[in-house]
């Protein structure tokens, strides 16, 4: 028995094309075992170095041979390669597979920064895994002999949404595996989790193709996220070794474990949202960093009592022998490297920083065949009793404030545990007594393939995913004259959102191509991002889109030479995603600024799942749909801000109220969606009839955005005052109605300034007490569904509250307003004259909204029937372009700034006529000094002070 800490590594990964159009800046450096990052927004700030057992710089240096696999471009450089990585921790893996110790390898980073490459790998470039097994069965070919056996076995499972699905069965149980707790060593495990013995590498690789395959398929069906879910693929490597003192079994449990997308919540979680702490999505990795910390705490010595809740969530139930268990753990923290992502980057490192102080304590895995037999015989005995009497209640963990009905949940779980651990018991007696040979031989003949392997002369429809690794993996031959698509009795069938029953056909034209038809009336196919309304020819790389979450690309090199050849060499996920967003309207290009390429990485990622919320929406029949509007972030937040921002726009069609959410909280909320819409998959169909406040369709009502005025503010540099309509315009960019404001210099208690305190130069107002009013008086909307009142708000300058109107326009569109407010300025500063210049005060015009009751008559249609008439209702009400109800943003800058003008060139111009009477009447005078002085005072003066000036001076 000994303790060791778990070995820690991270790894950078290259640019990828995304970040080098976007010119992005390097934030890592690496120099021996010390990684360090740079803050993009502090230049000066020293770089922040963390340290641990190896720093691998796979960013650049690098050259790619002929076999496709990438190695160090010369001999000084510092690139890691996958063979690298490999010696230095998948080597150590099988060295203490050998030795009897459980390992456990894992690898952690936001979605995108390299995971799966270091765990899986691409192409010719392996990765641990396949690495590691294919050295596993090297080694065992070279230390075979007469005294040693070895069984090998592998299960894959995936945990997503806090469920486990057997990646290894296409049988996917309702709510997945069950998570059992063994009574005795007190470990987890997924009953009824199948592990498969192999006979060599090439098994393996076949069982993870199965499994990756079989991954797909579920992910597609079930409309989950890849990125979201947590891949398991473990090994139990056993040696039997026979000597004179009898035979003696040596285990180990490999356990290979590349987790989700560990993206900040802030970015991906539900920030303000009322239903953030529903979803599962997030739970599994915010516990581990909570298993994390506690064991780090333990392992530092500290003398409180510290409790590590593996119990929280599945995945650290699964790991609690890899963390502060009996295993040789080895972590790989995948890293981005670009400046976008500082805030992910930067908690990888200090979530790694935190793993490296945790010790776990490894024992070899050996004890003598007929010790173990004997010992599962009287375990199951000894658990058989516990049964028998009851006892067992007496290991029940009853905390204070729990209910007799607690209690009893708990008393049955426990035996529902000690019988499942009474049966796994019997099956591993059981399995000692067939041979290995037979149950090897048995996996292979039961292994069935489940696609026919991909041959290029065949035309065939290959899947596309987000998920790189999971895209080309299915693979449907087109080898009849017509083949059905479907959700039941189909050539090729599809589950999933908006998949009927004869969805698609696929007909052979002649020898070399084929047509696609849609199935039924309604079947909702888009080929090339267009919706399909009839027969087409496909031709080779078209991209398709069959219901909500299938994607397809249809290969045929037979027409190979009809096809785009704008066309990239291989069709991806994105490529198809930018085509269906550029249909819906999106303009999508290269030569964008970081901020535009955001937005579009938001957009692309947004689109397929605002089609699988809507599509949920139309089979639950919630009545909302969903839609993606750009939003000035001024307009949002009420205050002069450069940019917009992705909102979603739910609107409900039976009383046409509409929210605006962030993209961050429909996320949230789509995950949490998609949790309600499993269960009810499941056979749960209370989901339909749960409580509003639990629906995670449902919103309380809130005032609705539905322009903003915005006042610029010109005039009061030169205390002058202001009065116009101004367009109350949406983030469209039209006209929604008009609200007539006053801005004037007045005094401290509200006394409206005449012209004789015209300044000039706004310089002038520095260090000086200054008072404006802005008197609000009128206001019309031009829709009349806004009846139900209006509320308007603003901030001045730095306020953090906005200001804000009672409730006006009940039941009518227009209204006086005749609301004022006096803003006293102590000492104005350069601040406030810029503000006066260059700012703007943005009146939101907010919309009253009720919980109406629907029309009866709409309660009989479905959400399908009404979004078709909301459809019909948008193309009708579309303006044309040069629409004059369409107002450009700049038009009430450009209207105050003429206006400005126009009163200080009526300033000037009275100006300029006294200087010319003066001269008149001086042309005959000598007397220069005295002229002089008069001219100075005309010059320097203003407003009316000019009628007074010649006077005094003489």
């Amino acid at each position: 028995m000994s303790e060791e800490s778990i070995k820690v590594a991270v790894r950078v990964r290259p640019f990828n094309q995304r970040e080098k159009d976007r010119n992005a800046k390097l934030i890592i450096k690496m120099h021996g075992q010390s990684t360090f990052i740079s803050d993009p927004k502090l230049s000066q700030d020293e770089a922040k170095q963390f340290s641990f057992d190896h720093s691998y710089w796979s960013h650049d240096g690098f050259t790619e041979l002929p076999s496709g696999i990438l190695e160090p471009s010369n001999s000084s450089s510092l690139y890691a390669s996958q063979q690298k990585v490999f010696d230095d921790l998948g080597r150590d893996v099988i060295k203490n597979a050998f030795d009897g110790f459980n390992c456990s390898l894992f690898a952690y980073g936001q979605t995108g920064s390299g995971k799966s490459y270091s765990m899986i790998g691409y192409g010719a470039n392996r990765g641990i895994i396949p690495i590691a097994c294919d050295e596993l069965f090297q080694q065992i070919e070279k230390t075979k002999n007469s005294s040693t056996r070895y069984e090998v076995g592998v299960s894959m499972m995936e945990i997503y949404n806090e469920q486990v699905r057997d990646l290894l069965t296409q049988d996917f149980p309702k709510g997945g595996l069950s998570i059992r707790q063994h009574p005795t060593s007190g470990y987890f495990y997924p009953q009824g989790l199948r592990v498969v013995p192999v006979g060599s590498y090439t098994d393996i690789e076949h069982r993870i193709s199965e499994g990756t395959q079989n991954r797909t398929i579920a992910a597609t069906n079930m409309n989950a996220t890849s990125s979201r879910a947590h891949t398991l693929v473990t090994i139990y490597f056993d040696q039997f070794i026979k000597d004179v003192h009898g035979d003696t079994k040596k285990t180990s449990v490999i356990n290979l474990v590349d987790l989700a997308g560990s993206e900040r919540n802030s970015s991906t979680g539900a920030t303000g949202d009322r239903l953030k702490e529903s979803t599962n999505i997030n739970k599994s990795l915010s516990t581990l960093g909570n298993v994390i910390s506690a064991l780090a705490d333990i392992s530092s010595g500290s003398k409180r009592k510290i409790v590590v809740p593996y119990r929280e969530s599945v995945l650290t139930k699964l790991l609690q022998n890899a963390l502060g268990g009996n295993s040789k753990t080895v972590m790989i923290a995948a890293l981005s490297p670009a400046d976008v992502n500082f805030d992910e980057t930067l908690g990888t490192l200090r979530f790694a920083d935190r793993v490296k102080r945790i010790k776990n304590t490894v024992v070899v895995n050996e004890n003598p065949m007929e010790k173990l037999v004997r010992e599962l015989k009287e375990e199951n005995d000894r658990l058989k009793l516990l049964i028998d009497t009851g006892k067992y209640n007496l290991q029940l963990e009853i905390q204070p404030g729990m209910t007799n009905q607690d209690i009893e949940l708990m008393r049955k779980e426990m035996e529902e545990e000690i019988r499942s651990q009474i049966q796994a018991n019997q099956q591993i007696l059981q399995n000692s007594k067939t041979s290995w040979d037979l149950k090897l031989k048995q996996a292979q003949s039961n292994d069935k393939q489940s696609s026919i392997p991909l041959d290029k002369k065949i035309p065939c429809l290959a899947n596309l995913n987000e998920d790189p690794m999971l895209s080309y993996v299915i693979c449907h031959c087109l080898n009849t004259d017509e083949i059905t698509i479907g959700n039941r009795n189909s050539k090729i069938c599809f589950n999933g959102l908006n998949i009927l029953e004869h969805h698609a056909i696929i007909r052979r034209v002649n020898s070399t191509s084929h047509e696609l038809i849609p199935g039924e009336s309604g079947s909702k196919i888009k080929v090339n991002g267009y919706n399909l309304n009839g027969a087409t020819k496909l031709q080779h790389k078209d991209r398709i889109l069959f219901g909500a979450s299938h994607v397809y690309v249809y290969l045929n090199v037979l027409n190979e030479k009809e096809s785009s050849e704008d066309l990239p060499a291989v069709i991806t996920w994105e490529f198809a995603q930018k085509e269906i967003a550029k249909a819906k309207g999106y303009s999508l290009g290269n030569n964008l600024t970081v901020e535009q390429e955001e937005i579009q990485e938001k957009i692309l990622s947004l689109l397929p799942l605002l089609s699988e919320i809507n599509a949920i929406s139309e089979e639950l029949n919630k009545y909302r749909v969903f839609e993606t509007v750009l939003m000035p972030i001024s307009s949002w937040v009420g205050v002069v801000v450069k940019g917009s921002k992705i909102m979603i726009k739910m609107k409900n069609l039976l009383n046409q109220n509409v929210w605006y959410w962030d993209d961050v909280k429909f996320v949230n909320r789509s995950f949490i969606i998609k949790e309600h819409y499993q269960k009810f998959l499941d056979g749960d169909e209370e989901i339909l009839y749960i409580a509003k406040e639990d629906d995670p369709f449902w919103e309380p009502v809130e005032d609705l955005l539905l322009g903003t005025a915005n006042v610029f503010l010109q005039s009061l540099a030169y205390s002058l005052d202001f009065a116009d309509e101004i367009c109350i315009v949406d983030y469209k960019g039209l006209e929604q109605g008009r609200l007539s404001i006053n801005l004037c210099p007045c005094s401290p208690n509200g006394k409206v300034l005449n012209e004789e305190h015209f300044v000039e130069q706004p310089e002038e107002l520095l260090d000086k007490s200054y008072s404006f009013k802005i008197f609000m008086r009128f206001i019309e909307i031009n829709d009349e569904r806004y009846n139900k009142g209006l509320r308007i708000r603003y901030k001045v300058f730095n306020e953090l509250e906005f200001s804000e109107t009672n409730v006006i326009c009940r039941h009518t569109v227009c209204a006086n307003i005749k609301q004022s407010r006096i803003i006293t300025i102590p000492n104005v500063d350069n601040n406030w004259l810029d503000f006066f210049e260059n700012g703007c005060i943005i009146f939101q015009v907010l919309a009253v909204q009720e919980e109406s009751k629907p029309d009866t008559g709409l309660l009989k249609m479905t959400t399908r029937d009404l979004k078709k008439i909301e459809q019909k209702q948008d193309n009708t009400n579309l303006l044309p372009v040069n629409h004059s109800n369409s107002t450009l943003p700049g038009d009430s800058k450009l209207k105050s700034e003429l206006t400005l003008l126009h009163r200080k060139y009526t300033r000037l111009e009275q100006k300029e006529k006294r200087i010319q009477q003066l001269c008149r009447e001086w042309e005959t005078s000598h007397d220069y000094h005295k002229f002089y002085k008069t001219l100075s005072a005309i010059a320097f003066s203003s407003g009316t002070k000019l009628k007074t000036t010649t006077a005094a001076v003489s």
